[in-house]
């Protein structure tokens, strides 16, 4: 299929679906019941190199091809044997880094983080999406799997997102060894 920018081009929300269905049925037959995807941040930046895995930068048409994705993936059953768990991926403000690099310091404003960072997350949780991957940097100076305010305030208590979070490749022990908000590695599991 188009990488998720080549679907937003198409504006296709039911290419979008039918993305998700094949993906789950193909992942699901595998056995694997669980896949990454899909990657709901906003690609606003031209130099952040995954731009190419968003549905672009508008969080409106990014909104409706995500749910559309779900929900071919999820359908009605997520335990059906061509279903499969999405992923919303990353929880929040990963695409805007301020040096355009991956996995790298987000400094995002309140307004802007509401307007065109959290709508697609939003939407996707209120289409029961059952998992989510946390931004692997800082936002604002906070590195994001440290950050009560954002995990447990916003994801959970306003969102109202209660699926299972995953974390990304090294993210808690680099609370440790890259972000230095914990004292050893069990600090960071902590």
């Amino acid at each position: 299929f188009p990488q998720q920018l080549g679907q937003a081009a198409s504006w296709n929300v039911e290419l979008a679906e039918a993305c998700g269905e094949v993906t789950a049925y193909e992942t699901r037959a595998s056995g694997i019941p669980w896949s990454f995807s899909p990657v709901l941040d906003i690609g606003r930046d031209a130099r952040w190199p995954r731009l190419w895995e968003t549905y672009g930068e508008d969080p409106l048409l990014a909104s409706a091809l995500g749910k559309a994705y779900i929900a071919g993936m999820q359908g009605d059953d997520v335990s059906a044997k061509d279903k499969v768990a999405a992923c919303m991926k990353h929880f929040l403000g990963y695409s805007v880094t301020l040096r355009g690099r991956d996995r790298t310091q987000a400094w995002v404003p309140e307004r802007q983080l509401r307007t065109y960072f959290l709508p697609t997350f939003k939407t996707a949780i209120d289409a029961g999406a059952k998992t989510v991957m946390i931004n692997s940097g800082e936002m604002n100076g906070v590195p994001v799997h440290a950050s009560k305010e954002i995990l447990t305030d916003l994801l959970r208590t306003e969102l109202g997102f209660t699926g299972v979070a995953v974390s990304d490749w090294e993210d808690v022990a680099y609370l440790y060894t890259r972000h230095k908000v914990a004292k050893d590695f069990k600090d960071a599991i902590r």
